[in-house]
């Protein structure tokens, strides 16, 4: 386990900014990770093998490799990716506000797509965000759909409705007006699999005075939007 962290910490430093177009050599990747230059030599070794990084040889520095690519090509996000970027710029497109998809990472909401609602193309992101989860409606519909119970009790600890878990699930989709933001509102419907499990919340908001009086029809497009995607993923 401690050899499979330590093979993560140098890709996770391969991936970081400052490893972009030119990869790192191997005295920087000892220093970001703290090992010593001949224990990230040999682990750099085992790793190319393997293709899971590559060494320029005019170089000699190293970047992520060809293999891992293809890894990432399959995740769920990914495919999420690929197929929700029409919806999203449709639907923002329409209402002129922000669209975006949202999964679970760990006990926060994550942003993988967001589209802005002044027609921009979609971008491609993993905003790991602060906000709890329970006054995020994308973060009511995910955790409703895993443990409606957690859900329940996070409410409940933060002085709010411990009902919305329940009415979450019944109806499909979950509003939060001025909760997060009192500037803000949004709407967010569950996007199922093609096993029926839901992987992702797509999410629409934006300022309130925009949405609020349009709140109920957007709620509609945007569950009419999530099952559109679900269709699309084989749900």
């Amino acid at each position: 386990m401690d050899g499979l962290r330590r093979d993560a910490d140098l890709l996770g430093a391969l991936a970081s900014p400052e490893a972009q177009g030119s990869g790192l050599g191997v005295a920087r990747l000892a220093t970001l990770t703290g090992r010593t230059e001949s224990q990230v030599s040999r682990a750099l070794v085992a790793l190319a093998d393997e293709g899971l990084v590559e060494r320029d040889p005019r170089s000699r520095r190293y970047a992520l490799g060809w293999r891992l690519y293809a890894f990432a090509a399959r995740t769920t996000e990914a495919r999420l990716v690929r197929t929700a970027g029409r919806v999203l710029t449709v639907l923002a497109a329409r209402w002129g506000v922000g669209a975006h998809l949202c999964r679970l990472h760990g006990d926060a909401v994550a942003t993988v797509l967001t589209v802005a609602g002044d027609g921009s193309a979609p971008r491609v992101a993993f905003d790991v965000s602060d906000v709890p989860v329970e006054v995020s409606s994308a973060g009511r519909v995910l955790l409703a759909f895993r443990d409606e119970a957690a859900l329940a009790r996070r409410l409940g600890a933060a002085g709010l409705d411990p009902g919305i878990a329940a009415r979450t699930l019944a109806d499909g989709v979950a509003v939060v007006d001025g909760e997060l933001d009192r500037r803000l509102a949004g709407v967010s419907a569950p996007v199922r699999d093609i096993h029926g499990g839901v992987v992702a919340a797509l999410n629409t908001s934006g300022p309130i005075a925009r949405v609020r009086p349009v709140l109920d029809r957007l709620g509609a497009a945007t569950v009419e939007a999530a099952a559109d995607l679900s269709t699309r993923l084989g749900a």
